[in-house]
């Protein structure tokens, strides 16, 4: 299996001209702007290929951060579906009620669902998003959660068209480590996610290293004051194989 790796050049060369300068950072909130230095949302659309006229899922997508920019990208004849479900929502309301209290984009769609019913439909979606949570399929910690990689990305794949393409960034853990810090550290290992999505009927196509942190010793929580919020994290594209 041949994956184009993108790295520093990538980050160096990219530019909003992909979609005409449509998508603008500036005129959104403080708290955007300051996680914009961190998680270069721009750099990380293009990675993703985004085209204008995509549909595309923000899967367990808290508060809108990228709902909100993908919606700029993909325009008028794109669709973007912004979902969470109830659990997420003390962690999520406030700033989803902020984001959209005086505009919510005509094509971005709210969608509030459960694991055992995403609905999310079959074959709707060219592209997915699933930002930071997949380490949470694998929390057992909470008798409340039963958000299992068994029943989400299954439907995950059925809501792809064909050649479908998954974003999947998460906060990287020790080499070796797997699953095994999800509960206690909340990340999870790049080359267990590369492996499990593969066991799902998915191929790594392309991953990054725009987002790696060298001072991040990663065997610390993820939400660690001394890391403020700059986490190490993995860049994957992955593309449904039918």
């Amino acid at each position: 299996m041949r994956v184009k790796s993108l790295g520093l050049l990538f980050a160096l060369t990219v530019s909003t001209s992909v979609w005409g300068g449509s998508v603008k950072l500036e005129g959104r909130s403080e708290a955007d702007l300051q996680r914009d230095q961190r998680s270069k949302p721009l750099e990380i659309i293009n990675f993703a290929e985004v085209s204008k006229g995509d549909k595309i899922l923000d899967l367990l997508g808290g508060g809108g951060y990228y709902s909100q920019l993908l919606s700029q990208a993909v325009g008028e004849k794109g669709k973007v579906v912004l979902h969470n479900n109830q659990a997420y929502m003390p962690y999520v309301d406030k700033e989803l009620k902020s984001r959209f209290k005086l505009n919510k984009p005509q094509n971005l769609q709210r969608l509030m669902s459960e694991a055992d019913d995403l609905k999310l439909g079959k074959g709707r979606f060219d592209k997915a998003f699933f930002i930071m949570g997949y380490h949470d399929l694998y929390l057992t910690n909470n008798e409340q959660w039963d958000v299992t990689p068994d029943k989400i990305v299954p439907q995950l794949s059925k809501a792809l068209k064909s050649k479908g393409k998954v974003l999947v960034i998460d906060h990287q853990a020790a080499e070796g480590s797997g699953k095994s810090v999800a509960n206690s550290l909340h990340r999870i290992e790049k080359a267990f996610v590369i492996k499990d999505m593969q066991k799902y009927g998915f191929k790594l196509i392309s991953q990054s290293n725009l987002l790696e942190n060298e001072k991040d010793p990663l065997n610390v929580s993820a939400f660690a004051k001394e890391l403020k919020r700059n986490t190490s994290r993995f860049v994957l594209l992955f593309e449904k194989v039918n």
